[in-house]
């Protein structure tokens, strides 16, 4: 009578497949993971600057946007009391050097910028430029 069962080698094989497998179905989510949280991020700012740029034209009330690097938040504050109307978080692994931009960030009543400047934005795996032009023209991003 034989012993039913699986050979060594059988058995390596298969966990070697199982392995070859896994490996390379979790880097894969991991490279699309960070790409859509750089999309999510971007865009989330983006919505928060026209905010902001809106209320400036609309309200009598002043915000302004304060960003803290090394905190990895910016926030949205009302002029006079500094009172926090929003706040958002910045990912941690990544570095924002401000070049010529000046804080805070703030726009005048006819929606023109009070002081334009550039910031660049380090991710994991890309460099972003933004820019913040003289007169009523939206921000724009370069990627470096």
């Amino acid at each position: 009578m034989k012993a039913g069962g699986f050979t060594f080698i059988e058995v390596m094989v298969v966990l070697s497949c199982i392995v070859v497998l896994t490996a390379v179905g979790t880097t894969l989510p991991l490279h699309l993971f960070e790409k859509q949280e750089t999309n999510d991020f971007f865009q989330l700012f983006d919505s928060d600057l026209i905010y902001l740029q809106q209320s400036a034209m609309l309200s009598s009330e002043r915000n302004a946007l304060y960003l803290d690097p090394e905190g990895h938040e910016y926030t949205i504050r009302t002029g006079g009391t500094a009172r926090i109307i929003l706040s958002r978080k910045i990912p941690k692994s990544w570095n924002i050097e401000l070049r010529t931009l000046k804080m805070p960030l703030s726009f005048n009543s006819k929606g023109t910028i009070k002081q334009p400047g550039t910031m660049i934005i380090h991710t994991n795996k890309r460099r972003y430029k933004v820019v913040f032009p003289l007169g009523k023209g939206r921000h724009y991003y370069e990627e470096l």
